[in-house]
């Protein structure tokens, strides 16, 4: 058996009705062209025929009388349990996708079994289908869940599929330790949180001056956030919404802006949730404080378990405008990262413990109505592939993330990136968030202000140095043609041409999903 780690085991102590820790992924592929006979259902006969369940699938948890939890192996799984087939009712909308999987998300997962969980979804329109898989975070975190999930995908659309819990992995090697082993281990561990404990304390004194205003950290202090509606701890029932960007044109933000991809759909959604706020007729006197999970995991590690920490980030001011916004963005993220280089993985686990400990308890305990929130929103950016994926020659058109909503916080915002867009999954309280598809359509508009406003802004400066390089006999007319010049050249690409006004019914998710 092997034991969770204390992240790992945070994911379960912390989980209830209203709370579950699981994340999910929910997949639309367009069905082969031509195909003769019902693409789905041999799609799934095929998944069930597939019944070799490998590592770390074939796992569930097993809890000794100390509390620890381990995994073991389950020898008797049930593959037609967590393998289903469901078939939306006509005509097969995207409302009903989602509504779907709404009620999907908000249940969970049955701890006797292996933590994992696949639904077939067909009967959807323009001949697509759907997959919904979810995984308890105790399992894995994000970005290795993705690793885990893909690998029954390939790039080609000829080669067979082998279902992602039937892939061979490489395991760590384990072999019988020593007693002296054993206690060479332990050491080294403890060693390396106490060497972490001088970093660890002088970052919580720094975030302790700040609260008193005595101090400016590179972070903002945990339970400092403004209050907001979706500032409250989640009840049971989910609200779920999705969107996509265009990845390119981001990047092209972020080139001319010397900000990097992430600076950019952080401050996208900034923006979204402060134009969402104030069609509510709430203006923040403070900045919003986004939870940000930062990778802990070394490129060559191949556990499953998980190696994630939490930090926060302080946002930008309601009135700020979107270029403005962009830089104070870019700035609190580079102040974060200079402050994290300081700490120790086991300092940033340490950090993430007690905050997320904390606001777990506040949780619980129902203070959230009392104390100010930890944070406002979680907002995670997951890389994936960058060509398009086939499974048994059906093309995957998009992925969306549908993450799980953190303690004492009722809105999460996730974005994965896949074959040149970046799809937003966006998870809430029901209660706390009624009209969640209203946020998602405010993160498209939020693109398209910060695109012309940074666009508009890049053609100026042109203009300004051509004006100035140029000499001064230069005709008039022959500068304003080389300003023409580069504002045709943008109109050309599309990127100031503002979104088109849809049906918010009918393309909410067709449009965007």
């Amino acid at each position: 058996m092997e034991a969770l780690t204390l992240v790992d085991m945070g994911f379960l102590y912390t989980e209830t009705v209203t709370s579950p820790k699981h994340v999910a992924g929910l997949q639309i592929f367009s069905t082969p062209e031509n195909y003769p006979g019902n693409f789905s259902r041999d799609l799934f006969d095929n998944l069930m025929s597939q019944q070799d369940i490998k590592q770390p699938f074939n796992q569930k948890l097993k809890k000794q009388m100390t509390g620890q939890y381990f995994w073991q192996e389950d020898n008797n799984i049930d593959l037609s349990y967590h393998v289903r087939f469901a078939m939306l009712p006509q005509p097969g909308n995207d409302n009903q996708l989602i509504s779907f999987v709404e009620h999907q998300h908000e249940t969970l997962l049955d701890r006797n079994r292996p933590l994992w969980e696949m639904i077939l979804i067909d009967g959807l329109a323009d001949n697509k289908f759907a997959i919904y898989v979810k995984v308890h975070h105790a399992f894995t975190d994000g970005a290795k869940a993705n690793q885990l999930l893909m690998a029954y995908l390939s790039k080609n659309a000829e080669s067979p599929m082998t279902a992602f819990w039937s892939v061979e992995r490489r395991q760590k090697e384990r072999t019988a330790k020593s007693a002296l082993s054993l206690l060479t281990d332990t050491s080294k561990l403890v060693t390396g949180h106490v060497k972490s404990i001088p970093s660890l304390t002088k970052l919580t004194t720094k975030l302790l001056f700040q609260a008193t205003n005595m101090y400016k950290a590179d972070m903002p202090t945990p339970f400092m956030a403004p209050k907001t509606p979706f500032s409250v701890s989640p009840k049971r029932a989910r609200r779920a919404a999705m969107t996509s960007l265009p990845l390119a044109r981001v990047k092209t933000l972020g080139r001319v802006t010397g900000a990097t991809i992430n600076d950019v759909v952080v401050t996208i959604c900034d923006m979204a949730i402060h134009n969402y706020l104030a069609t509510h007729n709430v203006v923040l006197k403070k900045p919003l404080v986004a939870q940000m999970p930062m990778s802990l995991r070394d490129a060559a590690d191949t556990e499953s378990n998980n190696q994630v920490a939490i930090s926060l980030v302080e946002l930008a001011y309601a009135g700020e405008r979107p270029l403005e916004r962009l830089m104070t963005v870019k700035e609190s993220c580079q102040k974060l990262k200079s402050e994290t280089k300081l700490l120790t993985k086991e300092a940033l686990t340490s950090y993430t413990l007690a905050s997320q400990g904390l606001a777990a308890a506040s949780e619980l305990l129902n203070l959230d109505t009392i104390l100010p929130p930890m944070g406002n929103v979680l907002i995670s950016n997951v890389p994936g592939p960058s060509k398009a994926l086939y499974m048994m020659g059906a093309k995957m058109d998009k992925c969306f993330p549908i993450s799980v909503l953190p303690p004492g916080m009722s809105l999460n915002i996730t974005l994965y990136s896949y074959n040149g867009s970046i799809h937003v999954g966006l998870i809430a309280c029901r209660s706390a968030l009624p009209d969640l598809s209203e946020l998602a359509d405010y993160i498209e508009d939020a693109f398209a202000a910060l695109e012309n406003e940074v666009l508009d802004s890049a053609i100026a400066s042109v203009a300004e140095h051509i004006n100035l390089l140029s000499p001064a006999e230069l005709e008039e007319d022959i500068k304003q043609e080389s300003i023409d010049s580069i504002t045709d050249i943008v109109n050309k690409v599309g990127i100031l041409n503002p979104r088109p006004e849809v049906d918010i019914e009918d393309s909410r998710l067709c449009e965007t999903a």
